[in-house]
């Protein structure tokens, strides 16, 4: 489905984020990204999801390439959900996406209360995002691009700022569904719950790649690329 070549980028202080990365995500799949701060995760996301115009290398989503292509199918979410969330009250911020595509707002607000339910935060719509938790507005910029239904997943550090019930809400939701997913985090243990797959990634390439839970029992590999067993290996 999703197709990776190749891939640099680099900023304009010319600090070089990515340096050849190559990966593929499955129909359905679900895969982890991991790695140090500073590793290039986030950058890899926003090419991913068409928000960073590809420089050197290739994307490619069902054979097309192109940023509105990824646009159009991929959901991202950021780390820092205020740069999310903009809109008057919560069912507004969910809904924007749907309205600003041409849905009626009444359907618009309909599809956003049935996301905003299943991750059970409906009480939540009238609510001005500004005033939300950090972890309500994680939750609620998850809900955002779970509204709008795209084939894959890109979620940067999706559990960050939870607390363990809203942790193992996403946990739940991410499991069930059958989209495919892509997500960059810390958290290793949310990532053996979640994914079959990982990539590692150490100075913006890959580092290493395998199938969970195997790769995440490597505590070496783990260590060497500034990571540290998942809690569950810990001794």
């Amino acid at each position: 489905m999703l197709e990776v070549d190749g891939l640099r980028y680099r900023y304009p202080d010319g600090h070089e984020a990515l340096s050849g990365v190559s990966l593929s995500v499955n129909d359905g799949e679900k895969v982890a990204l991991a790695g140090a701060n500073g590793s290039g995760k986030s950058t890899l996301l926003l090419q991913i999801a068409g928000a960073l115009e590809v420089q050197e290398g290739r994307i490619s989503f069902r054979g097309r390439e192109g940023s509105e292509v990824l646009r159009q199918n991929t959901g991202l979410t950021f780390q820092n959900a205020d740069d999310e969330l903009l809109m008057p009250s919560v069912l507004e911020d969910v809904a924007f996406s749907l309205v600003a595509g041409g849905m009626k707002p009444s359907r618009a607000h309909e599809r956003a209360m049935s996301v905003l339910a299943s991750l059970g935060v409906s009480h939540l719509a009238g609510r001005p995002p500004h005033r939300l938790s950090g972890g309500e507005k994680r939750i609620v910029s998850f809900a955002g691009i779970l509204a709008s239904d795209p084939e894959l997943l890109a979620l940067d550090e999706p559990t960050a700022g939870l607390d363990p019930r809203a942790r193992r809400r996403v946990i739940d939701f991410l499991r069930g569904t059958d989209k495919a997913v892509i997500l960059a985090t810390h958290d290793l243990d949310m990532a053996l719950d979640v994914c079959s797959r990982a990539v590692i990634l150490h100075d913006g390439a890959v580092a290493c790649e395998g199938e969970l839970p195997r790769l995440f029992t490597d505590r070496e590999m783990l260590e060497r690329n500034g990571l540290e067993l998942p809690l569950k290996y810990q001794r």
